[in-house]
């Protein structure tokens, strides 16, 4: 009987050790499995916090070409700021010129009117000296002819007494 026993005792504790193996082959395998998953999400941590660097990196970036945009655009709007204000310059002396040529037209236009009329009479003042000439000549003329129908008679008198 105790060889039974002891049959059946081995038969048992083979059994156990069978239990204890596979047992101890599932906790392997199931050890196994959790470190690939450590080392999995090692990675996919690894790579995450890698892109949120990469990200923050883009989105420093991102700040500042918007920075720089914002700035060159408010250079730009006080540089158009300023053309403006000589654009509105350069039209009011524009318009000033303007005002200026007009008046200019203006006088010019009465000095024409002037000088028309200075010709004019210019030109009726000598056809008055050249009427009084011709008048001047005649009267000049009968009285060359009555002084020397004068000296004539004078000298016929002269003559006669």
């Amino acid at each position: 009987m105790l060889p039974i026993i002891n049959a059946v005792g081995c038969v048992v504790l083979v059994g156990f050790i069978l239990i204890q193996w596979f047992g101890g082959r599932v906790l392997d395998k199931k050890l196994h499995d959790a470190q690939e998953r450590e080392i999995l999400e090692k990675n996919a941590r690894f790579e995450a916090e890698k892109k949120v660097g990469q990200l923050q990196s883009d989105i420093q970036g991102l700040k500042d070409s918007v920075d720089s945009i914002r700035q060159a655009a408010e250079a730009a709007e006080k540089e158009v700021t300023l053309k403006n204000e000589e654009i509105a310059k350069f039209a009011a002396g524009l318009e000033e010129a303007k005002a200026k040529i007009l008046t200019w037209e203006q006088a010019v236009k009465e000095r024409d009117e002037a000088l028309q009329k200075r010709d004019a009479a210019l030109a009726e003042r000598d056809s008055k000296i050249k009427e009084v000439n011709g008048q001047l000549v005649a009267t000049r003329k009968r009285l060359d002819e009555a002084v020397a129908e004068l000296k004539q008679a004078a000298a016929a008198g002269a003559g006669a007494r």
